[in-house]
């Protein structure tokens, strides 16, 4: 009887905790996948100076592979560096406009969606929902145009 009761106990514990493995694991991985998207497009921008439409356009393509991403879950920012070392408070990046040597530039992602593990993990707790997130801060390092 007691080989019965171990198995109707520890069977579903072991499935349930195979379960929470799998979807943290794909948590983490997609959050990874989508941090180095956000990298590798903030290093361009601080190699270019500028984020065209292409360079957005092919970022969100990256990210809704991975999660449900709206542009406007896609936060742009831009601004300049003080002598301390402190920011300027960042203003709105408008695509296309080049930034000079120097100036921080700031992209700042968050899915619409809430993840599967945060689904699992939580249930009907709403104040603890787990979302895609990214951010990537760079400081536009161009050469100088020579006049």
């Amino acid at each position: 009887m007691s080989k019965i009761y171990a198995f109707l106990l520890i069977i579903p514990l072991m499935a349930i905790l195979y379960l929470k493995a799998i979807s943290f694991y794909e948590f983490d991985t997609k959050q990874r996948y989508i941090k180095n998207a956000v990298d590798s497009t903030a290093h361009k921008v601080m190699i270019t100076g500028v984020m065209t439409d292409t360079d957005k356009e092919e970022l969100l393509y990256k990210l809704r592979k991975l999660g449900k991403f709206k542009d406007t879950d896609l936060v742009l920012e831009c601004g300049c560096m003080e002598q301390d070392g402190t920011w300027s408070e960042l203003c709105s990046y408008s695509l296309g406009s080049v930034l000079e040597r120097g100036e921080v530039f700031r992209i700042y992602v968050q899915s619409e969606a809430e993840s599967r593990f945060s689904k699992i993990e939580a249930g009907s707790d709403y104040g603890n929902k787990l979302f895609y997130k990214a951010k990537a801060v760079c400081r536009v390092e161009k050469n100088q145009q020579k006049n």
